[in-house]
Order: C-alpha cells, then structure tokens, then sequence
C-alpha cells in the first residue's frame, strides 16, 4: 500500500471541484428553467383571475338589474 503523494492529493481535490462545479452549473440551468415555467403559471393564474373577477361583477350587475326591474 502506497502513501499518496501531496500531488495526488490535489489532483483528487481538483476532480471533485470539477464536479461540483458541473453539478452548480446544472443547478443554474435547472433553476432558471422553473423559474420561467413558475413565471408563465403566475401571468395565467393573473389573467384567469381578471377573467373571475369579470364575470363576478357582471352578474352583479345583471342581478341588480333584474332586482330593480322586476320583470312582469
């Protein structure tokens, strides 16, 4: 059994930096990647809202309607 040299003690080191940082750079791509998909789902959940809040407020308005004009 072989004592490791300092030099092969930093060429392990290094490889595993190197690993690391792949995983990190993977980690960006990934993280940016749902942060654009959480994105897109918050401007649809924002529009599917107004569309809520539209419809809510016309029917208030219809039932309104119909409540101070009573048909008949």
């Amino acid at each position: 059994m072989q004592i490791p040299t300092p030099q092969d003690k930093l060429a392990e080191v290094d490889a595993r930096l190197s690993r690391i940082e792949g995983i990190v750079e993977q980690l960006s791509t990934r993280l940016t990647s749902v942060e654009t998909r959480l994105n897109s789902l918050e401007n649809r959940q924002a529009s599917n809202f107004k569309w809520l809040v539209g419809i809510q407020i016309t029917t208030i308005i219809t039932l309104g309607t119909l409540i101070l004009f009573k048909p008949g």
